[in-house]
C-alpha cells in the first residue's frame, strides 16, 4: 500500500506478502467492516488500494459500487487486476490508477472514499486527506480504518516478540512513517477541513475463551511481523536469528491456553 515516492515500504512487495495481505484483510475483515456502511455510496475512491485485498471485500459487501483504486505501485496493481479479474470484476466495477495520493489528479468526483492501513506509511498523511477532498462530493462519507501499534501486548510478555515489534517500529518511523497515526486521525480530518468526525477503537482482545480465534490472531500477528524482516535484516536491524527467535515465540504463544493477546487499531468516520 505504499503511497511514497521518497520512503521505503516497510513491508515490501514478495509475491508472498502480497498473498499475506488478502489473508490478512479476510482475518480481520468483520471488525473494520461491521462498522462501516457505504449502502448510501455508488463511487467509491479507495486510497492505497494494493492488491485488491480490500477492493475484493468492498464489492462482496457492496455490490452496488464502482471504485476507483489508486496506488503508487505498478506491481501492486497488476496484481490486483489479476485478483479482481478471477472474481469475476471488469472494470466497470473497479479500475485502478497509478498515482501518488497526495497529489491525486482524477477526472471523477465521488460520494465516498476508503483508506485502510494506508497513512501509516506515508511522510505527512495529512497531505493525502487534503488531496483528495476536491474530488469528493459535498457530502461524501470517509472511512479511514489506521494502526495504534503501541497498543499491541501479549501475556505472558515475551521479550523476543516485544523488542522486535519495537525495533520494526522505530525502523518504520525512519523510513517516514508513523506506527502510531490512528491516534491522530480526528486531528487531521479536522484540520484538512472535514466534518461530523466519529472515532472508534477496534481490535482484539483473546484468551482462553476464543483459542481458535486466539490461535489464527496470532499467527496472523506473526506473518505481519515477518513481512518486515527482509528489509529489516537487509538494513541490519535485526539478524535472522532475531526473527525466527519471534516468530517461535509467537508460536509458543499461539499454543497456550492462558495466553492473552490485545491490539487496538483506530477508525475514523467523517464528512467532506
Amino acid at each position: 500500500m505504499s503511497e511514497s515516492t521518497t520512503t521505503k515500504y516497510i513491508h515490501g512487495y514478495l509475491d508472498e506478502e502480497q498473498e499475506r495481505l488478502r489473508e490478512q484483510a479476510l482475518v480481520i475483515e468483520n471488525p473494520i467492516y461491521d462498522f462501516i456502511d457505504f449502502s448510501g455510496v455508488k463511487k467509491l475512491l479507495e486510497i492505497g488500494s494494493g492488491v485488491g485485498a480490500q477492493t475484493e471485500i468492498l464489492l462482496r459487501r457492496f455490490p452496488h459500487l464502482e471504485i476507483t483504486g489508486v496506488e503508487y505501485e505498478t506491481k501492486q496493481i497488476s496484481k490486483a487486476l489479476e485478483n479482481m479479474a478471477a472474481l469475476g470484476y471488469g472494470p466497470d466495477k473497479v479500475h485502478f490508477v497509478q498515482q501518488d495520493a497526495r497529489h491525486l489528479q482524477l477526472s471523477e468526483s465521488y460520494d465516498g472514499a476508503f483508506l485502510c492501513w494506508v497513512l501509516e506509511h506515508i511522510p505527512n498523511p495529512i497531505e493525502v486527506l487534503h488531496s483528495m477532498k476536491p474530488f469528493l462530493k459535498p457530502g461524501a462519507m470517509v472511512s479511514i480504518t489506521e494502526v495504534f501499534n503501541k497498543t499491541f501486548y501479549t501475556y505472558p510478555y515475551r521479550a523476543e516478540v516485544m523488542d522486535y515489534w519495537e525495533t520494526y517500529n522505530q525502523y518504520q518511523v525512519e523510513i517516514g512513517g508513523d506506527p502510531q497515526v490512528g491516534a491522530r486521525l480526528g486531528e487531521m480530518l479536522r484540520e484538512a477541513g472535514y466534518y461530523h468526525i466519529s472515532l472508534r477503537s477496534g481490535g482484539f482482545h483473546l484468551d482462553g475463551r476464543e483459542l481458535e480465534e486466539k490461535k489464527t490472531v496470532f499467527e496472523y500477528w506473526k506473518n505481519l511481523m515477518s513481512s518486515g524482516a527482509p528489509l529489516l535484516v537487509q538494513e541490519g536491524k535485526v539478524t535472522e536469528s532475531q526473527v525466527k527467535a519471534m516468530q517461535t515465540a509467537i508460536d509458543e504463544l499461539r499454543e497456550m491456553a492462558d495466553s492473552v493477546f490485545y491490539y487496538r487499531f483506530i477508525q475514523a468516520t467523517a464528512f467532506a
